[in-house]
């Protein structure tokens, strides 16, 4: 019993030596603490200044030629050839396909021929119009005189109405003859289907031999010299955007290469469904590296405004929230302040609540500031210099 008393007795007075022990020990961390934070950390800082900025609005597309020539025929045919292929440029007014003209040259004759009976058959009617019409003047005149009776003057009277309808009924079968001649004419014409644009053929939808109807689309060209893209905006942006307002468009296919483009159409009306509305970027494309059908993302420019800002990277995130502080120099020590931010771009930060200007903000030297500490002002750094840079800001 005495052997476990004398055991109990010296672990409790081990116990009570090893608890001085850690005391001492954080006794002198927090002396050296103290001392560590009394030494002035030198940083770097700016001072808060207004900044140009490029307000911007991106949107997403498809990119579209903005001229396409959907061939098809005016006629229904066979086809007899096909002049060009895809990828074949071609140039406004070039013959592409041929049907074939047989029966079209046949309809031309006989429509020629018909109408020049027509102009033969006018040619006499007139002639025999002209001699009823004097013998109805002549007989009239007689009439009035008393030298001829009634019924002489009555036969007169009736071959002139009939010899004027006559007349009338030819002149209709000539205009129609007319008209026939030319539309056989304009059908033979067709029968050489020729593209209405330059560009480039796209599509190919016929062969030789095939026999077309018209409206069955058997081409695709297109004009890719300027491209299109229609995007939707939210309502918000509607006052945003003005025509002429420049764009900026990408394509997977060129990474890192900007097109420039600018706005031509604005519809003037929100979808009330969606609460968007459409806008188009019209975008020159001379390299051609730009087609139909590509993906567009496309960035507005929509007008420029002076802000305070600061630089971006003395921007600091709490972990886990969209919150944002920066280190304020205030006398000779540094002050954690959160700040409300606006347009974050490459390099400056929009600055809406937290800084007012000419306030220094800590640059460099953060990363082992606490708030509260006493810091030096580094003789690298002017803690009067002020954000003046104006640049376009993504």
């Amino acid at each position: 019993m005495k052997r476990i008393l004398m055991y109990i007795f010296t672990a409790a007075i081990v116990a009570v030596a090893i608890f001085f022990v850690f005391r001492t020990m954080d006794s002198d961390k927090n002396r050296d603490d103290m001392k560590v934070g009394e030494r002035a950390v030198p940083v770097e800082v700016v001072c808060a200044a207004f900044h140009e900025f490029q307000d911007t609005t991106d949107a997403v597309g498809t990119l579209r030629a903005c001229e396409a020539n959907l061939l098809s025929p005016k006629v229904a045919g066979n086809v007899d050839a096909v002049l060009v292929d895809i990828g074949d440029r071609v140039e406004a007014g070039r013959v592409v396909v041929l049907l074939d003209r047989t029966g079209f040259e046949l309809a031309v004759n006989q429509a020629d021929a018909a109408y020049q009976s027509a102009e033969a058959a006018v040619a006499q009617a007139g002639s025999q119009f002209e001699q009823a019409q004097k013998e109805y003047r002549r007989a009239t005149r007689l009439l009035s005189e008393k030298v001829i009776p009634q019924s002489r003057f009555d036969a007169a009277e009736a071959a002139y109405n009939a010899a004027r309808e006559a007349m009338a009924a030819i002149k209709g079968k000539h205009s129609q003859s007319r008209v026939a001649l030319e539309t056989a004419r304009e059908h033979l014409k067709n029968a050489r289907i020729r593209s209405s644009i330059t560009g480039v053929v796209v599509d190919r939808s016929v062969e030789v031999g095939q026999s077309v109807a018209p409206g069955v689309q058997v081409l695709r060209i297109l004009d890719q010299t300027t491209m299109k893209v229609d995007v939707e905006l939210p309502e918000k942006d509607f006052g945003r955007i003005t025509f002429d307002d420049s764009a900026v468009v990408t394509v997977d296919a060129y990474q890192g290469q900007d097109f420039p483009g600018k706005v031509t159409v604005i519809n003037p009306m929100v979808d009330p469904r969606v609460r968007t509305f459409q806008v188009r970027v019209e975008v020159s494309n001379p390299s051609g590296k730009l087609v139909d059908g590509m993906f567009a993302r496309v960035r507005l420019f929509t007008g420029r405004r002076t802000a305070l800002a600061i630089p971006r990277d003395t921007l600091h995130r709490l972990p886990g929230s969209g919150t944002f502080y920066v280190f304020v120099i205030q006398g000779d020590k540094v002050v954690k302040r959160t700040i409300k931010t606006g347009k974050v771009g490459d390099q400056y930060a929009e600055v809406l609540e937290g800084l007012v200007e000419g306030e220094r903000i800590v640059t460099s030297g953060d990363g082992r500031l606490r708030s509260g500490m006493i810091v030096k002002i580094s003789d690298q750094t002017d803690g009067d210099k002020k954000i003046t840079h104006k640049e376009k800001q993504q």
